[in-house]
């Protein structure tokens, strides 16, 4: 995945390709936090959210032309905002864990 995010950011015939991958991992672990409570299941079911959102955009390049410049500011704010809330979740069920 990371190397087909860096291919993408130098190639934007990529990333169509990068925006899948992401919605297949953002898919896959969203889905497993939601169906086995590992973390709360309204973050896995977000997580599953974004997964949507990435087959979405990738659908609609593949039909509608949906142009696709590189996209990196606006998905990586994306990403910055879903790791400090993924670290919050951690971090409290840690200190959660801790107490008892």
């Amino acid at each position: 995945m990371v190397t087909l995010g860096l291919g993408a950011a130098a190639n934007p015939d990529l990333i169509p390709a990068a925006l899948f991958v992401r919605g297949i991992w953002w898919w896959t672990i969203g889905k497993l936090w939601a169906e086995t409570g590992a973390l709360p299941r309204a973050f896995g079911i977000a997580t599953a959210a974004l997964a949507i959102v990435c087959f979405a955009l990738v659908i609609g390049y593949a039909i509608g032309g949906l142009p696709m410049t590189p996209p990196d500011l606006p998905l990586r704010i994306v990403l910055g905002v879903w790791l400090i809330a993924l670290g919050a979740v951690v971090w409290r069920d840690a200190r959660t864990t801790m107490t008892h």
